[in-house]
């Protein structure tokens, strides 16, 4: 319940932020400041340098081998990198600011945008160090410091501290410096969070005889996990690139102001995105576990009611993004109400991208980063050249083909490879279920707003309307959902991970 908790947190305070900012600035202002933020998110991710995914994988299974003398030196090999990293990416972003600005941003705002490189310059490390932390804090067995720290403390003090900059009217530098604070605050609660779970997995797992043998060397601890997290590193890169570039190529090749309309829209809809991250980091330790253990079963029943339930749970808001696009594109204001067909793209696609669940954590902890990476390749490839074809001919609803088109491929690829690597069957008698109740609860909207009209009575009737009716189809379906064993799963931690 605490990651539920978390994600709806989450979720709506990136929506309030967005809304602030959107709402605090002009349209082009706005649209220099989310491209400084979608920048600052490929940089970050650049610098964890897939150390998070190896944290995840390897803890558990070093803990689950008695391999515990090994846990401490892990942790150190991914951090010194990451850090090492984050400062030269840094020091590259404040000192080519201006070439930067130059090639991605409108000439308009070309010089706020070189004050947003040089603000979050500083902070480069600081995020990729805390997102390592806390994949660390995960890989001991739970997801606590990861909802307070990143779905609440940091997820909270962005717009609080937005809000505050745009009462006191002091401007988008000051909104920039607000929105890169709080991960400052964040980084040291993410190191004090895994400093107590280490102290406290040492406790737990009572280090005895076989802790005290000889571990590996430091050399042999770096090439092993560094093998697994290296591919996983620049299939995180392609990965961000595809949810983070087509903001910067649409300001780049049309306008800032279209760049702002789009990054609304797509933040709007990454919201699912980061429900299928949340369920992904409880489920990875688990999936670790149960790969160690040959537990195939066991495995594919936690994908597929997982998968299920992550459905039944984002699918009806994407179904009601899709249905009244200009009336949620309009609460960033009545310029942003263009993007509506953006954002129908863009959710359709999302709950596609949901209805195959977890699979990359699956292919991810079965140790198949490279493949990862071979699919991360050609998401990417496929997402810039269809960006640049379509971007200059159709603007934003180009850019939402482009993502759209690349995610169907990737998410296809990914399910042929769990299948064949893993006999992983994706689907299941519960999904089906999901998928009629959506459709039922998609036409309840349609009807709505085909009598009462795009607005927002017509949303506030419809959603209350169609979730009665969802949730009393859902409920029917309890067992056969396996909702139970949902619940039992998000409360387990890896070393507890039964087989079925």
């Amino acid at each position: 319940m605490k990651v539920l908790l978390g994600l709806a947190i989450d979720g709506g305070a990136q929506f309030l932020l967005v809304v602030l900012i959107t709402r605090g600035l002009s349209t082009g202002s706005a649209g220099a400041l989310l491209e400084a933020f979608a920048l600052f998110t490929i940089l970050s991710t650049v610098g964890l340098l897939g150390a998070d995914v190896g944290l995840v994988r390897m803890l558990p299974r070093l803990r689950a081998q008695g391999r515990l003398g090994e846990v401490r030196p892990t942790l150190l090999v991914a951090l010194v990198p990451v850090f090492f990293v984050g400062v030269a990416l840094g020091l590259c972003l404040f000192f080519f600011a201006t070439p930067i600005a130059n090639l991605l941003f409108s000439a308009a705002h070309r010089r706020d945008a070189v004050t947003y490189m040089h603000i979050f310059a500083p902070f480069l490390p600081l995020a990729s160090l805390m997102s390592t932390a806390l994949a660390a804090t995960r890989g001991l067995g739970t997801m606590l410091p990861y909802v307070v720290v990143q779905n609440i403390g940091l997820a909270v003090l962005r717009p609080a501290l937005v809000l505050l900059v745009l009462t006191l009217g002091l401007g988008s530098q000051a909104i920039a410096l607000a929105w890169a604070v709080p991960l400052a605050l964040c980084t040291v609660a993410a190191f004090a969070s895994t400093r107590f779970m280490l102290a406290r997995a040492a406790a737990q797992d009572a280090l005895t005889a076989q802790t005290a043998q000889a571990a590996p060397s430091a050399r042999a601890i770096a090439r092993s996990f560094w093998r697994f997290a290296a591919p996983r590193s620049v299939a995180s890169i392609f990965g961000v690139a595809v949810l983070s570039l087509d903001v910067l190529l649409v300001g780049a090749m049309r306008s800032t102001r279209e760049a702002g309309i789009y990054a609304a829209a797509s933040r709007l809809a990454m919201v699912g995105s980061h429900a299928l991250q949340a369920l992904s980091k409880v489920l990875a330790p688990q999936v670790s576990a149960l790969l160690a253990r040959g537990d195939r079963l066991g495995l594919e029943r936690l994908y597929q009611f997982s998968t299920w339930w992550l459905m039944a749970l984002s699918w009806p808001a994407y179904a009601t993004l899709a249905v009244f696009a200009p009336v949620f594109m309009g609460l960033f204001g009545q310029d942003y109400r263009t993007g509506a067909e953006a954002l129908l793209i863009l959710a359709l696609a999302e709950m596609v991208d949901l209805g195959t669940g977890n699979m990359t954590t699956l292919l991810l902890m079965s140790g198949r980063s490279d493949l990862n990476l071979a699919n991360s390749v050609v998401s990417v490839l496929l997402n810039i050249t269809l960006n640049l074809a379509l971007i200059p001919r159709i603007g934003i609803n180009g850019a939402a083909l482009a993502w759209a088109t690349s995610i169907l491929v990737t998410n296809l690829l990914t399910l042929i490879e769990v299948r064949v690597l893993l006999g992983v069957r994706p689907f299941g008698s519960g999904y089906y279920v999901v998928v009629t109740a959506t459709i039922c609860y998609g036409a309840l909207e349609l009807i709505f707003r085909t009598t009462i009209g795009a607005t927002l009575e017509a949303v506030l009737i419809a959603v209350v309307s169609a979730t009665l009716a969802y949730g009393i189809l859902l409920a029917g379906a309890r067992k056969l959902l396996r909702f139970d064993e949902l619940r039992e799963a998000l409360r387990q931690r890896p070393s507890t991970v039964a087989p079925h």
